[in-house]
């Protein structure tokens, strides 16, 4: 019996001595409200879509958080903190990955147990980012690439650049307008051929905003036949929002093709009005 007693004072000092040492655990807080992409001139626009940010204490994740997060953290004192935007992959929520173009906000800080530090990260473009080879995007600034398809189904408009502060997103954007006779839309981008066809990173970007689904297709072209592979749905959005899609996937797989073209389109029901918003497209690879 008094063994018993023994053991039984022993093991309440060991947990005593554990719930002490848990509680001299005292985190400090990072608070970030959102990130800021700082485009240079040559980049195109500083929109941007980060959503959630990946955060490493001394290199190691300690996890992804939605933006505004407000983050405990454990290790406190001099540690090097660093941020990486994450986006929605395709536009899918339950995708999200680190964008593998903007760079790493890198900062050594100091957490002190129980205060906050509160920073607003900014990130650019890597500088190994290409931005104008095979296709130097669209900002509708000076004019429209796009073009209107030369095969059936042939599209019943074409994109046209507007200006109207009210409805364009940054000075100049492309607008689809479609009247109730109307019931197909489609355009080009230019076709190119210098992509990278082995798995390396090539994304397309842009801002839209629409009263209609529409699909991201490429054309392979010089196959027999050449077809047309349907890359992503995206749905209607009364104001602009920026857009990542991820098209590695399709020129490694289709890696044969002689050369590519992006399409853009939608059909609809004839009685009905469409109107189809986009600026700041993008193709980024390295």
């Amino acid at each position: 019996m008094k063994n018993q007693y023994l053991l039984i004072i022993c093991i309440t000092i060991i947990s005593l001595f554990s719930c002490e040492k848990q509680k001299a655990i005292v985190p400090g807080f990072l608070k970030i409200d959102d990130v800021i992409l700082r485009a240079a001139p040559t980049q195109g626009s500083s929109s941007d879509r980060i959503t959630d940010i990946n955060v490493f204490i001394n290199d190691q994740s300690i996890g992804i958080f939605e933006l505004p997060a407000l983050i405990p953290i454990q290790q406190t004192g001099n540690v090097n903190l660093k941020i990486r935007g994450v986006i929605y992959k395709n536009g899918q929520s339950n995708e999200k990955v680190d964008y593998p173009f903007y760079t790493t906000f890198n900062l050594d800080t100091i957490f002190v147990p129980e205060a906050q530090m509160e920073i607003t990260p900014v990130v650019k473009y890597q500088s190994s980012a290409i931005f104008d080879d095979p296709w130097s995007g669209e900002d509708f600034e000076t004019g429209v690439s796009f073009k209107k398809p030369t095969r059936p189904p042939l599209s019943d408009t074409v994109f046209s650049r507007i200006t109207d502060p009210a409805e364009a997103f940054e000075g100049a954007s492309g607008l689809a307008y479609l009247t109730e006779d109307m019931d197909f839309f489609e355009a080009w981008s230019p076709t190119f051929s210098n992509i990278p066809r082995n798995g390396v990173d090539v994304w397309l970007e842009m801002d839209y905003k629409s009263t209609h689904q529409f699909a991201i297709s490429v054309f392979v072209n010089g196959t027999a036949p050449s077809n047309q592979r349907p890359v992503v749905f995206f749905n209607p959005r009364a104001t602009y929002g920026k857009i990542y899609v991820e098209l590695s996937t399709v020129f490694s797989t289709l890696s044969g093709a002689v050369n590519y073209t992006l399409a853009i389109g939608f059909p609809k029901q004839t009685g009905e009005v469409a109107q189809f918003y986009i600026d700041n497209v993008k193709l980024v690879r390295f």
